[in-house]
């Protein structure tokens, strides 16, 4: 009975503790227009938090943890080029206008990021080097940051 309730309690103190954060991503994208620049900063916050489990599984030499999330990333930045029509601006948006003058680059390093986060899975699944292989799928996401996205005011 003991044990439930500690894990009743500490279940009850990660949920206050990730709520807010949960609540202001919510809060976040209610302020984004419908449509192709909600749904990218969805799919973007999607792929920040499967970055996010495999820099844990690193951390935690959990090698066995990374190739569902770098699976994940794969197929999510695929649909990335879909997700940012001609036009689609917004102020609120941190997509700069680079995206569309350059394209082909732009186009590139999401196809990059998919390859990189597939190769990760298997490096990962075959016991190689997978901190070499996230530092290059991560380096692609910074490449594409530094390029494409407004820096985020703090």
């Amino acid at each position: 009975m003991r044990k439930r309730t500690l894990l009743a309690l500490a279940s009850l103190a990660v949920g206050l503790m990730v709520w807010p954060v949960i609540a202001s991503a919510h809060e976040h994208d209610a302020k984004l227009p419908a449509g192709p620049i909600r749904d990218r900063h969805k799919l973007m916050e999607g792929i920040g938090a499967q970055a996010k489990k495999i820099g844990q599984a690193l951390k935690a030499r959990k090698p066995a943890a990374i190739p569902a999330p770098a699976e994940a990333i794969s197929a999510d930045a695929k649909k990335i080029p879909a997700l940012f029509p001609q036009g689609s601006v917004n102020p609120k948006s941190r997509a700069k206008p680079e995206i569309w003058t350059n394209w082909d680059r732009f186009v590139s390093l999401a196809n990059d990021m998919s390859t990189d986060a597939a190769a990760l899975a298997g490096v990962a699944k075959a016991g190689g080097d997978s901190k070499a292989a996230a530092d290059k799928l991560f380096g692609n996401c910074k490449s594409c940051h530094d390029e494409f996205r407004v820096p985020d005011k703090k």
